[in-house]
């Protein structure tokens, strides 16, 4: 066997150790560079609390993380970049609240109705400079890059959307184009945090939970008896910490009439 034959044979022999050594080596540093970011976003996301939603910088993220710009920029490659990552991440465990909330719900029209209720109460137990800041920043970003906007808030998508054709199925509620129903959930929910967080720029007041839900619901063929938001309010599972009083909505009937 020649020497050429014998280095043949080591490499073969050596292609699964050789194999496994660079597969954990990537892997522990793949593991590093997310651990890093995600230092980095939880640093945004406390500046972000400070400054009560105002602009922040990338010098400040830096500093609260005791990182350098240069460091930052390894794994950011702008100051947007940061911010939708802390966006995306927020509508993660955003998604993941709501679905917790939901956990003791087992009718699917209530699962529906619970998450509703959840996602608009979300805001009350989270810092008032994080959320208006939040809102102001996917406002900036969706003028510019809706589609990752979008795609950062595929978590609540899919969970609604979720919700919608389990509901569907169920004969719950009736609805031609569960896309576009999820659509509207996601707008309208939007929309109500942004008044609540940022301001009411409408001329007339805004609407309680139990309304809004209730229209929602209405509005996808649901039909609600009496006591169906008590019932589901009851249930939901909200986390502690809630930082400002909710309004109690008036009992009203939101039952389809004939």
């Amino acid at each position: 066997m020649t020497d050429a034959d014998a280095n043949t044979l080591d490499t073969a022999a050596g292609a699964d150790w050789q194999r496994r050594v660079v597969g954990r080596s990537l892997r522990t540093a793949a593991e590093r560079s997310v651990d890093r970011g995600r230092t980095l976003i939880a640093a945004a996301a406390t500046v972000l609390e400070r400054a009560n939603g105002e602009d922040i910088t990338v010098q400040e993220v830096a500093d609260e993380a005791g990182q350098s710009l240069r460091t930052l920029y390894q794994y950011f490659e702008s100051k947007d970049d940061l911010l939708l990552a802390l966006f995306e991440e927020a509508m993660r465990t955003y998604a993941q609240l709501i679905e917790r909330a939901i956990g003791e719900l087992t009718d699917p029209l209530d699962r529906l109705a619970g998450a509703m209720v959840a996602a608009i109460r979300m805001p009350e137990v989270s810092g008032t400079g994080f959320d208006r800041g939040l809102v102001r920043l996917r406002l900036k970003l969706s003028e510019v890059q809706p589609d990752l906007v979008g795609r950062a808030q595929a978590a609540v998508a899919t969970l609604l959307r979720g919700l919608v054709e389990s509901a569907q199925a169920a004969g719950r509620i009736h609805v031609d184009d569960p896309d576009g129903a999820t659509f509207m959930l996601l707008s309208l929910n939007a929309a109500y945090i942004t008044t609540e967080t940022v301001g009411n720029d409408a001329p007339v007041g805004r609407p309680e939970i139990r309304a809004v839900a209730g229209f929602c619901l209405l509005g996808l063929g649901a039909e609600l008896d009496d006591g169906w938001y008590e019932r589901v309010e009851s249930k939901l599972q909200l986390p502690t910490g809630t930082r400002r009083p909710r309004r109690r909505p008036p009992r009203r009937s939101t039952a389809r009439r004939s």
